[in-house]
């Protein structure tokens, strides 16, 4: 069933007729357009006119008709009797303020819970209708009923509106258990997958989460390259070279290359070791075997527990019993993660634990000076 609306800004002339072909002829001088819907007769009284401010009565008949009734504040009768009205929206005539009489008979209401308001509020309002022992409802089509009997509890609205209150909360409950558990899913993963995301974001994006402890800034080295001796060929063809050719490149401190002459090498390791942001350990079964690898590891772990700051980067070259490892190094793999040699983003995970690069050559101490080269047993 097509509906037809009655459409005003204000109301500016009087407008009364009841038949529907003379009504659009007169309303069409003063702004109102008629269209053919579906076969039925449309009617539209256009907004923007303001020829009818002061329009106080309007009469449709006949027609299939909607109203709505937004700034009709002048009108003092409305005549819709003899339409195809089946229901009316709540507070339909709300913005009457001045009607004093309504014909609304006629009309074939359907008598249910969403027609209640509106005999609830003609009962306050008997002197405005007209005819109103005719103003009825139909019960399952059929059934005739005067709608000003109507009641609540003869609808059984109460039930209703409670059922349609229970839905609505179990929907929103519904609904919020299913956020609550995305969300807590997404809670769970982020702090399971918590390193995996930050070291994405930062080689994505480069984004950085942490911040760069400011006692930092005048270390001579960005890392300290921890390794055996018998592992040089990979530190020299892998790990040495995918630090230093970066742009910019990491200022890389190495026993053969770094360490002062004529100082012993405890003191060149902690030196080493105090001159570096990080430590990176490349832990083999090599190095195990070295009581110099492991005085390094020692000298790295007492700082970072000295600064309270995670300066160790441990590379696992290959598979190390644990009953081969130090208590100490045992330790430290079983509370703190550490990077495999060979991972798929090995070289995002460690570029991301790394410090920012300083803007120095590798070769070069503070002077320019070249620095000496010294080879370190590291078989002792």
């Amino acid at each position: 069933m097509a509906n037809s609306s009655v459409l005003a800004h204000g109301l500016g002339t009087c407008v009364e007729h009841g038949d529907v072909t003379a009504l659009m002829a007169l309303l069409d001088r003063v702004g109102v357009d008629a269209k053919d819907e579906n076969g039925q007769t449309a009617l539209m009284l256009a907004a923007e006119h303001g020829q009818l401010e002061m329009v106080q009565e309007l009469i449709t008949k006949g027609a299939d008709v909607h109203v709505e009734d937004e700034d009709l504040a002048s009108l003092q009768e409305l005549h819709l009797e003899n339409n195809r009205l089946q229901s009316l929206p709540e507070n339909m005539f709300a913005g009457l303020k001045k009607l004093r009489l309504l014909g609304i008979h006629g009309n074939p209401l359907n008598c249910d819970c969403d027609v209640l308001w509106f005999a609830n509020w003609l009962r306050s309002r008997v002197s405005l209708l007209l005819q109103a022992h005719n103003v009825s409802c139909l019960a399952n089509k059929k059934v005739t009923q005067n709608i000003l009997s109507l009641s609540s509890a003869q609808l059984d609205c109460d039930d209703l509106q409670a059922a349609q209150t229970r839905t609505r909360l179990i929907a929103g409950l519904s609904i919020a258990l299913v956020l609550l558990t995305i969300i807590l899913v997404c809670v769970i993963v982020i702090v399971k997958r918590k390193e995996a995301i930050q070291v994405y974001l930062y080689a994505r994006y480069g984004w950085r989460f942490r911040e760069e402890e400011e006692e930092d800034e005048d270390k001579e080295y960005d890392a300290f390259l921890s390794y055996s001796q018998h592992d040089l060929d990979v530190v020299i063809h892998e790990i040495l070279p995918g630090l230093e050719n970066r742009d910019p490149p990491f200022h890389v401190c190495l026993h053969h290359r770094d360490f002062l002459p004529g100082i012993p090498i405890a003191e060149n390791i902690v030196n080493a070791v105090n001159a570096s942001k990080r430590t990176i350990i490349l832990l083999s079964n090599n190095f195990l075997e070295s009581d110099w690898c492991q005085l390094e590891f020692q000298a790295a772990h007492a700082q970072m527990l000295q600064d309270r700051a995670n300066r160790v980067i441990v590379v696992l070259l290959e598979d190390v019993p644990e009953e081969n490892a130090p208590p100490d190094i045992q330790h430290y793999l079983k509370t703190n993660t550490y990077l495999t040699w060979g991972d798929e983003r090995f070289w995002e995970r460690l570029v991301y634990a790394m410090p920012r690069p300083r803007h120095a050559q590798p070769d070069q101490n503070e002077d320019g000076d070249q620095l000496a080269m010294v080879e370190l047993d590291h078989n002792a």
